[in-house]
């Protein structure tokens, strides 16, 4: 099902009109004469938004895989080696290595110029065989040159590439045209084939090998069955092999040329959410605008892209919540030498986006401090480990989260757990969180993680009903002793003004992990908090006695808990954050009526 769908999208999206010829990087054009003499080597980078030069996608023959350090040369689009036999301007240019290399070329290039007769592959093996045997090879590269640099070959006066020939391209369609007995069936389309025995690497999966990763492949003999040999055991014809590949490098790439388009790149459809982990998503309908906002809702969200899943659209297209329409999601981690699936999600527009929908419901929660309440998945995950460092974040965790959202199941009890440990460690309001505005903070980070995870508690519903912002009908007591908690820091506050160490900084741990050790001696230090208070601010004294015995008042008679499990740990952080957002927002609300 996932290579299929793949290989529609290919189909869909026009990444495969020409399967013999594939959107390469190059970054310099060797410019012939008729004779082969070597006019110039051009340089075909553009420059980016920071002046910084970078490779130019051309249409180029397909490349074929190179084996471990077998060599093997490319038809028309090759690396130095293969072109001038050097490996580098430093490197000694009459080894053996590179002579091996660039005599493999000359024989490709040769063949093809003799069963074809044009003109330009004549010009080009011309200047291969000029290369072979020469000492001063490197004398005639750009200083600047690399040596991962690629190539293509263009004759004086044409703007095309001497690949783009007719009668070139006819020949590299001829030579690419599979030989073999047709006796075994595709997975991909149930036609009779004959199995490709290498498949394209995938390129820019997150924590992957540069050089590319496989989706399938069969390296060992354990994984062989039946006397099966390598990928004939999940046989693949050429064309859907090709298809799946295309279409999932083109996922994975940010900027994939757009193939109608020249100048033009597709719309981004991945998402990076660790290390080494990210999502690939696309419909079956490549007009649809809904992976544009799916993109946008777990990268880069605010207010009005959200709503956009609510409304339909003013030029009168289905709305998201109706549209029904397949939508698909595949989520991969990286390897050295193949990729990790670690999530499939099929269904159709109308789910997802309820689902997304669903999912900033659960994570909404009031902001005292003017700013963007939205956070990307990437900000959810990074709030709830060491450092907020990304490199920090477990591959199961993001790749869990993100699959309760897509298929709206309970979020991961790990990522509560991670949540709530970050609070005990760094305190309940990150250093620099207290008081500062037009700033999104871990801490606000980890309590949408909190009550995303509480409000999906479908065997404690008692838990579930957690709202935005503070709620002083919520009697649980995981929530009422956070409350007060936040009450007595802020009493403490208000009573001693800065401290080194604040109620929180010292306790918080303990409160919300084991109430009955610490509650008792907190309220006999808050007797002497309000004491003082009463004489410097009698009204505020006032009204924070009224606050916490009001609190009180809700708690039940008997003596505090003796421990919190990890919901009612996470439910007494949500309270805590609740009271202490009411408290400032009281504040700025007088400071701004004086």
């Amino acid at each position: 099902m996932i290579l299929s769908a793949l290989a529609e999208l290919a189909k869909n999206e026009g990444l495969i009109a020409d399967p013999d010829y594939e959107q390469k990087d190059v970054t310099r054009i060797i410019e012939l004469d008729k004779s082969g003499a070597l006019l110039g080597i051009i340089d075909a980078r553009m420059p980016d938004k920071k002046g910084k030069p970078r490779p130019v996608r051309y249409s180029v023959p397909k490349t074929v895989v190179r084996p471990g350090t077998v060599p093997k040369p490319q038809f028309l689009y090759d690396k130095l080696e293969y072109f001038f036999g050097v490996v580098g301007k430093d490197k000694d240019v009459d080894s053996s290595k590179v002579n091996k290399h660039i005599d493999l070329a000359i024989k490709l290039h040769a063949q093809a110029c003799n069963e074809t007769g044009d003109l330009g592959l004549a010009a080009v093996l011309m200047f291969l065989q000029g290369q072979e045997g020469r000492s001063d090879r490197a004398s005639v590269l750009p200083e600047d040159i690399g040596a991962n640099e690629w190539f293509v070959f263009r004759q004086s006066g044409d703007q095309e590439l001497i690949s783009d020939r007719p009668a070139v391209r006819e020949w590299w369609k001829r030579r690419r045209v599979e030989t073999g007995a047709t006796n075994a069936i595709c997975l991909v389309t149930g036609n009779a084939c004959v199995p490709v025995d290498k498949h394209d690497a995938i390129k820019k999966v997150p924590g992957g090998s540069t050089s590319g990763v496989a989706i399938v492949t069969f390296n060992s003999p354990a994984f062989e069955s039946y006397g099966f040999d390598r990928n004939e055991n999940a046989p693949i014809g050429r064309a859907a092999a090709e298809g799946y590949a295309r279409a999932l490098n083109r996922l994975l790439d940010p900027a994939y040329p757009d193939p109608h388009n020249a100048g033009q790149t597709l719309p981004r459809r991945n998402i990076r959410v660790s290390e080494d982990t990210g999502v690939v998503f696309w419909t079956a309908d490549t007009n649809n605008e809904f992976p544009d906002i799916f993109e946008a809702l777990l990268s880069r969200p605010d207010e009005s892209i959200v709503a956009r899943l609510l409304e339909a659209p003013k030029s009168g297209r289905q709305p998201f919540l109706q549209d029904t329409k397949p939508f698909y999601a595949l989520t991969l981690s990286g390897g050295q030498g193949r990729a990790t699936i670690r999530d499939w999600y099929t269904g159709s527009v109308s789910e997802m986006a309820g689902r997304v929908n669903r999912y900033f419901e659960d994570l909404k929660l009031h902001f005292p401090f003017e700013g963007p309440p939205q956070p990307s998945l990437k900000e959810l995950l990074r709030s709830v480990v060491f450092k907020g460092e990304e490199k920090n974040i477990p591959p199961n965790l993001a790749a869990d989260f993100l699959r309760a959202i897509l298929k709206g199941q309970s979020l991961p009890g790990t990522l509560l757990h991670a949540a709530v440990r970050r609070c005990k460690a760094e305190g309940p309001m990150s250093q620099g969180d207290r008081g500062k505005s037009n700033k999104r903070h871990r801490s606000h980070l980890r309590m949408q993680v909190i009550k995303g995870v509480l409000r999906r508690l479908k065997d404690r519903p008692e838990l579930s009903e957690v709202r935005p912002m503070l709620d002083e009908k919520n009697t649980h007591a995981a929530y009422l002793l956070g409350r007060l908690f936040a009450a007595l820091e802020h009493l403490q506050g208000a009573a001693q003004g800065q401290t080194n160490a604040t109620v929180g900084d010292r306790f918080y741990g303990a409160a919300s992990t084991a109430p009955v050790t610490v509650f008792g001696r907190l309220l006999g230090l808050s007797k002497h908090h309000l004491a003082k208070l009463r004489k410097e601010r009698p009204g505020q004294a006032v009204n924070l006695d009224k606050m916490i015995t009001a609190i009180m008042g809700y708690l039940p008679a008997e003596k505090f808990p003796s421990t919190f499990p990890m919901e009612e740990q996470g439910l007494f952080a949500v309270g805590y954050y609740h009271q202490r957002q009411a408290l400032f927002t009281k504040k700025e609300e007088v400071q701004a009526a004086s």
